[in-house]
């Protein structure tokens, strides 16, 4: 769906800023999801949720849907909506984040939302944001926000370009957040985030 990179969002804190292909990406986006829980205060009753949004129809804008499939692929075990085979969207995004609390409370937690999108400037760039998502912004839509803190991968540098995106660079740049994405679920797991 997109969002832009471009143009500051003066409600939401940056709190990464790292290129996809630094050798140290996946471990920068895990340390800041971790500062950002803490700081947060969340207990063991917060599970976090991964909440990949994009659609398949573009290179660009399916950087959240191959989030997902890397994540499948990797074995990934934890909580995450939004994959290849059924991606988060304009038309379905409401259903999703309620999708996304029945799962939560099924396990007795709270979501703790992570929205990951693809961007519009900045192409190789990733940045994790505190604040919710506000999809589709950078292609003039207004869709519901959603997430606590949220991820941004830059994939075109102008709003039609995100349908021709190198489909290398989207596939490394998926599979570098996914990598992030794991790192902070098995911290999470150890309990170390939630002890007081």
């Amino acid at each position: 769906m997109s969002y832009d990179l471009a143009s500051p969002d003066t409600s939401s804190t940056l709190l990464a800023d790292i290129h996809y292909q630094d050798s140290a990406a996946a471990q920068a986006l895990a340390a800041a999801l971790r500062e950002q829980f803490i700081l947060d205060q969340k207990n063991d009753k917060y599970l976090p949720m991964y909440f990949m949004v994009g659609a398949t129809s573009s290179t660009g804008d399916a950087l959240g849907p191959l989030i997902g499939w890397f994540l499948k692929r990797k074995g990934f075990t934890g909580e995450y909506l939004g994959d290849t085979k059924a991606p988060v969207h304009a038309t379905n995004l409401k259903e999703k984040v309620n999708d996304a609390w029945m799962r939560a409370m099924k396990r007795n937690k709270f979501p703790y939302i992570i929205a990951v999108d693809a961007a519009v400037g900045r192409p190789g760039r990733i940045t994790v944001n505190r604040g919710p998502l506000k999809p589709g912004a950078g292609m003039g839509k207004t869709l519901p926000q959603v997430g606590a803190v949220h991820i941004m991968g830059g994939t075109a540098h102008f709003p039609f370009m995100i349908w021709f995106t190198d489909l290398d660079q989207s596939l490394e740049m998926a599979e570098t957040i996914a990598e992030g994405l794991i790192l902070f679920h098995r911290e999470w797991e150890t309990g170390v985030l939630t002890a007081k």
